[in-house]
């Protein structure tokens, strides 16, 4: 019984071949249609802003053919030092500091949510949708939002801390370098939390139960189930929000932008807020295009080895 048995399953790849071409090309021209619409709506633009680059092009001139400059506007923007200052505070206080916070802060809301005590008294749905108000809360107006709380003579916080007697008078958080990043990290941090939670929150509630049961009956304590048992099975999605919320960051535009315009002077300026000023605001968009560029390298590169130490991980 085993030989013929073997035998078919050795023929199938030749029965494959037997088919016809209309027949094995299929399922391409299934997908068709959704690759020509993801080509026109993002690998259009890509390469076209891969153009612009090599460019000496103003803003009012786009739609007409640039001068080739080949790779000045790189060399420009590469000896500019405002864009060394933009790459550091993209890369740490931006990205860095507000992904690891977002990971740290994420999972432990989301293991204090998994907590029996919710699910005895029913009030799970009521966490998770005050989890999510943020989340569903329009970038801009969360950042209008917290511009108001922060206000130097209005805001409440700052009322809040002249009248418990911390401070006499209130702080222009937005407007001094000692506290403008801790607070656009606020912002960023309150606004992208829920993903980070909810993500892990589902992960936990995925752990089989007798894994519980089984480290109870062993006499491992809480502490020692989270970090030997847990956390192990959370590395997977541990890995895929670290590197979602690390791209979603470093590109971001919205939360400096909207809260300091790159100031004081250019003290929070970043790498998205440096190429839509250079664009837009000085009209250069050769250089712009080349900073965006820059950009997509960065993350192309922090993506390859990422992945790289991921697959060698788990080999």
């Amino acid at each position: 019984m085993q030989a013929p048995q073997s035998e078919a399953i050795a023929n199938v790849p030749a029965a494959r071949l037997a088919r016809p071409l209309a027949t094995r090309l299929e399922p391409y021209w299934l997908v068709l249609p959704a690759m020509l619409v993801l080509a026109f709506f993002f690998a259009g633009p890509a390469i076209y802003n891969i153009a612009l680059s090599f460019q000496e092009l103003s803003l009012f001139d786009l739609g007409k053919e640039g001068r080739w400059v080949g790779l000045d506007n790189f060399a420009e923007v590469l000896s500019d030092k405002a864009t060394g200052q933009a790459l550091f505070n993209t890369a740490v206080p931006l990205t860095l500091v507000t992904v690891v916070l977002r990971l740290l802060l994420g999972l432990g809301l989301a293991l204090l949510l998994n907590a029996g005590v919710f699910v005895r008294w029913r009030l799970g749905w009521l966490v998770r949708s005050l989890i999510l108000i943020p989340w569903v809360t329009p970038p801009v107006v969360a950042v209008a939002a917290w511009k108001w709380l922060l206000d130097a003579r209005y805001g409440a916080v700052n009322q809040l801390l002249v009248a418990s007697g911390i401070i006499e008078q209130g702080i222009p958080f937005l407007a001094r370098t000692s506290t403008v990043w801790g607070a656009v990290e606020t912002m960023l941090i309150w606004r992208e939390l829920p993903f980070v939670v909810i993500t892990f929150l589902a992960a936990l509630q995925s752990t089989p139960g007798d894994l519980r049961d089984a480290a109870r009956i062993d006499g491992a304590t809480w502490f020692q189930f989270q970090t030997r048992v847990v956390l192990p099975l959370l590395k997977p999605v541990i890995a895929v929000v670290t590197l979602l919320t690390t791209i979603w960051t470093f590109n971001n535009f919205v939360y400096v932008w909207l809260a300091t315009r790159g100031g004081p002077g250019d003290y929070t300026q970043v790498l998205a807020t440096q190429m839509y000023t250079t664009s837009f605001v000085d009209y250069r968009v050769g250089a712009g295009a080349a900073i965006g560029v820059v950009m997509s390298i960065i993350m192309f590169a922090f993506a390859l080895v990422y992945f790289l130490v991921l697959f060698r991980e788990k080999r």
